[in-house]
């Protein structure tokens, strides 16, 4: 049998798990079907001279064990962390509300809305920091039955799991612009609005792979997220990997229920005693394997995976940085939430329910040239704007509904930043159709599978995980964000495919 592994996809999972297995000693492939590494990592020119992150741009979650163990500073990788972890510019006579990573700087700004969420905030981060460190051991080793069992033996956090975001809000805060900014935290990883049950989950996770005892921080990687797919792939080349891009997979190699490799789309065969795929699990199992080899019941298990892209792109090119409405330049660094209360995230996800798109989209807005400029070029900025909670399928299809969520975008942004419509010199949208169609993300979804509790821990991707079943192929291991323990720039779900292989 071939030591060869062949690691299907290269993004920042896939490369963590090909610098991990090199390291060990294995003969070790990775197959990118892009003409460059980094998946919804990656960082391109879409506007000339910008370099843009496309997908995933904050490492706040990405595992400091992995960037040690991988000498990733070693192969230059160099991180930014943002003086701000996310702020909501002031709306009418509203002042804005600007979240620190120091609680009490968070507090003292509180206090311009009244002394109860002042006073609250300091608690709330402790109780949030304690949820969350009981959860982390869980998020980082491959998820077993036993821990159900601690969980259902910590009422606390099982509540703050499955409970409603805004109902747990509400019971520590009055401002509504302070429970806008921590949903924009939480809810871009889930189609569901802050009224639905589970959304509490997506923001304990976030807080979990984030900082021990106060908010995840905003962390970039200097050059956009491809400063840390370059210094991934340095690292696992410099242990031996090889690493092809425009190697298209067209499907996994089975042979009697075990895999033998893979076959490209320009008939290649390569042979592996092993195979990693990174890919989503409906285009894993259904796409590169084929249903006729699997059990009916998986794969209506597989069907049943909820995916649904919300969101769409919009980077800006402008000739100055915008003025958010109450905000200085260090709270510019951080995530800019742009909802003035949960209900502009609920109502925009009654919207997507069916099919269309919300009268003032709720966007994510981030300023990376104020933390490293030469992203953009001299006398420029970039801005991104994320619209979330979009319909992935739109009332009359994205080629005409495109231009008209650019307008509203556009529309939005200048209320909350007067003047910025001026300073546009060009842009670049990328609709949530894109995301499945360039980067083979089922149904746009940037997490390969929607961040909610019915699809997390044991139940990543299916039921069959907290069933304690196998893979229905013997020598194939699920390395990417819609495996245990989800999505986010974290590595943890290619260093546990990578691990779990040595294991045998």
């Amino acid at each position: 049998m071939s030591d060869r592994v062949a690691i299907i996809g290269g993004g920042h999972n896939g490369l963590v798990a090909a610098a991990l297995l090199a390291r060990s000693g294995r003969e070790v492939v990775v197959l990118e079907a892009r003409g460059d590494l980094g998946g919804l990592a990656s960082t391109r020119e879409v506007i000339p001279g910008h370099r843009v992150d496309l997908g995933h741009h904050d490492l706040g979650m990405f595992r400091r064990s992995l960037i040690d163990e991988l000498e990733l500073v070693r192969h230059g990788l160099e991180l930014i962390e943002a003086p701000a972890v996310a702020s909501v510019p002031a709306v009418g006579d509203s002042g804005a509300v600007v979240l620190w990573p120091e609680p009490g700087r968070t507090a003292d700004g509180l206090a311009a809305f009244g002394s109860r969420d002042a006073a609250a905030w300091p608690r709330f981060v402790a109780e949030l920091a304690a949820r969350a460190a009981a959860l982390e051991p869980l998020l980082c080793r491959p998820a077993e039955l036993a821990d159900m069992g601690r969980l259902l033996i910590a009422p606390e956090l099982l509540r703050f799991m499955s409970a409603p975001l805004e109902e747990l809000l509400g019971e520590w805060f009055e401002t509504r612009a302070l429970a806008a900014g921590l949903c924009g935290l939480a809810l871009p990883a889930t189609a569901l609005g802050p009224r639905a049950n589970g959304t509490g989950w997506p923001l304990l996770y976030h807080c979990a792979l984030g900082a021990a005892e106060r908010l995840a921080p905003v962390v970039r990687a200097r050059g956009g997220a491809a400063g840390l797919t370059g210094a991934l792939a340095a690292s696992a080349g410099a242990s031996g990997a090889v690493l092809r891009t425009g190697a298209v997979v067209a499907r996994i190699l089975v042979n009697e229920r075990r895999a033998g490799g893979v076959q490209l789309a320009d008939g290649e065969r390569i042979e592996a005693g092993a195979v990693i795929s990174t890919a989503t699990p409906a285009a894993t199992f259904l796409d590169l394997i084929g249903a006729p080899q699997l059990e009916p019941r998986f794969v209506r298990r597989l069907q049943a995976v909820k995916y649904r892209g919300t969101s769409a792109r919009l980077a800006l090119s402008l000739d100055d940085l915008p003025r958010f409405r109450g905000l200085e330049r260090p709270a510019l660094t951080g995530r800019i939430v742009l909802a003035r209360d949960p209900d502009d995230i609920e109502r925009a996800a009654d919207a997507a329910k069916y099919g269309r798109l919300p009268e003032r989209p709720w966007m994510e807005a981030a300023l990376p040239t104020a933390l490293d400029p030469p992203l953009a070029p001299a006398g420029r900025h970039l801005l991104l704007a994320t619209a979330h909670h979009l319909p992935f399928h739109v009332e009359g299809g994205w080629a005409s509904a495109g231009p008209e969520l650019l307008d509203r975008m556009l529309t939005e942004l200048e209320g909350w930043a007067p003047g910025v419509r001026g300073r546009i010199r060009e842009h670049a949208l990328l609709l949530p159709a894109d995301y499945e169609s360039q980067y083979r993300a089922t149904g746009g979804g940037l997490h390969h599978g929607e961040m909610n509790p019915g699809q997390s821990l044991w139940l990543r991707p299916t039921a069959r995980a907290w069933a304690g079943e196998p893979l229905p192929v013997e020598g194939l291991w699920l390395g990417g964000a819609g495996c245990h323990p989800g999505g986010g720039l974290t590595g943890l779900p290619g260093r546990t495919a990578a691990v779990s292989l040595l294991r045998g």
